[in-house]
């Protein structure tokens, strides 16, 4: 039955897989722009372009969402995962959470800041501030015993 249950997840996400990449490959988001730029030629550069990519954006995506799957799986195995392997899933899937949790935090409020007119040191500082801010509150929770 664990192997039914495996198998047509796997199948459902090979299927949402290829629609994302059916969905976003037919060019559906194209703008053109009538002016040229002053230089001449394009003005971003490649990395810009693969990040604009919402085709790569949903690969990462589903690369990053299999993997907590995966670890996930480790640690709720059961019998047949070592201990270790199932304290070291743990351990990885809070590092990673809150890894993921503060690169959002940080990149939302440089995105928002950029956004307003801010520069990009501004903007880094207004990211900084917020993870300060979080980590001032962490450590009083903790000093008053709440955490």
């Amino acid at each position: 039955m664990a192997q039914t249950v495996l198998f047509v997840g796997f199948l459902l996400a090979v299927v949402l897989l290829a629609l994302i990449v059916l969905f976003t490959a037919r060019g559906w988001r194209h703008y053109t722009v009538s002016a040229v730029p002053a230089g001449g030629g394009p003005s971003q550069s490649t990395d810009r372009q693969w990040s604009d990519d919402p085709t790569v954006l949903s690969l990462i995506f589903l690369l990053v969402a299999l993997g907590f799957g995966a670890v996930a799986v480790l640690f709720i195995g059961g019998s047949g995962i070592p201990e270790g392997v199932t304290n070291a899933a743990g351990t990885t899937l809070i590092v990673a959470t809150v890894t993921v949790t503060v690169a959002y935090l940080f990149y939302g409020t440089y995105h928002a800041a950029r956004g307003r007119g801010l520069k990009r040191s501004q903007a880094a500082l207004a990211g900084s501030w917020v993870l300060g801010l979080l980590f001032t509150i962490g450590v009083t929770l903790r000093l008053l015993g709440l955490l």
